[in-house]
C-alpha cells in the first residue's frame, strides 16, 4: 500500500522529491519550504495529510474522530485553521483528487513564489 502511495506521488510533475520515513510516513517535497506529509496506516485505515508551508500546516485532511460536528465525520479538511467537511472517504482511491486539490491550493495561494 505504501508503495502505491509513493508511486502516485512520484508520478506528479509538481512534486520534486518523495521521501519515506519509518513504516507509515511519506513526505512529498514541492519546494524549499513547502511539503506534504502523509501518514497512512493500512491496518486501521487512519490517515493524516498535511501541507506544510514555512513550518505551518496550511491545509490538511484526516479521519481522527475529534470533530464530531462535521457532516462528513470523521473525515474532515483543515484550511488555515478552519475545519470543513471532506469528500475523502477512501484514502488510496481518492489520493489523486486530493493531490489535484493540493496543486490548485498551492497555485491559488502562490505558495511556490
Amino acid at each position: 500500500m505504501i508503495d502505491r502511495i509513493i508511486n502516485i506521488l512520484e508520478s506528479r510533475p509538481s512534486i520534486k522529491k518523495v521521501l519515506f520515513f519509518e513504516s507509515t510516513k511519506i513526505r512529498a517535497v514541492y519546494g524549499h519550504n513547502l511539503f506534504l506529509d502523509i501518514y497512512y496506516n493500512p491496518d486501521n485505515n487512519r490517515y493524516d495529510v498535511s501541507l506544510i508551508f514555512n513550518n505551518k500546516r496550511v491545509l490538511g485532511w484526516d479521519n481522527a474522530p475529534h470533530h464530531t460536528r462535521v457532516f462528513t465525520y470523521p473525515h474532515h479538511r483543515h484550511e488555515f485553521g478552519q475545519i470543513f467537511g471532506s469528500d475523502l472517504k477512501n484514502f488510496l482511491r481518492d489520493l489523486p483528487e486530493l493531490l489535484d486539490y493540493v496543486d490548485a491550493f498551492i497555485s491559488k495561494h502562490e505558495l511556490l513564489k
